[in-house]
């Protein structure tokens, strides 16, 4: 009886933690590799921390993009979204979870192209500092050394 219930809760996608195996997933996953995120994690989008990421973004998007690095902003009361990709509020969640984010609280993490966090702040990060960390990074010495910055 018990083998044949294990079978159909397997057969559901049903696991011993409630939780469907396809809903498993890494929602960051599809970056890895060829992004690093700078993401910002706000308790509203009316959050005036936000609005001083994003006035920096605007002004220095091209570094962003010769970094290959893309602004999330994840919030409860409006989309969620990753660049042009939209984040679904059930991924939104799953990261708040993954990386200790409550949902009034303020944080920004950069996460690198191997998908792993490599700074996580509670302000308005300086964005010199972000740019000076990932230069650092092995990847990025190799990307500088093979195409010119084209924002200079």
């Amino acid at each position: 009886m018990y083998q044949k219930l294990l079978s159909i809760m397997l057969f559901l996608g049903i696991t011993g933690t409630h939780t469907p195996v396809f809903a498993q997933t890494n929602p960051l996953a599809s970056y890895r590799w060829q992004n690093r995120l700078l993401l910002v994690f706000v308790p509203e989008v009316e959050d005036e921390r936000l609005t001083s990421v994003q006035q920096t973004f605007n002004q220095v998007e091209c570094e962003f993009q010769d970094r290959d690095l893309l602004l999330g902003v994840l919030t409860r009361n409006a989309t969620s979204r990753i660049g042009d990709d939209l984040i679904s509020s059930y991924d939104e969640a799953q990261l708040r979870a993954k990386y200790g984010v409550k949902y009034n609280q303020f944080a920004v993490i950069l996460i690198g192209k191997d998908g792993q966090p490599k700074r996580q702040l509670s302000d308005v990060p300086e964005i010199e500092k972000i740019f000076g960390q990932i230069d650092t990074m092995p990847m990025r010495q190799q990307e500088m050394a093979n195409r010119p910055n084209a924002c200079r």
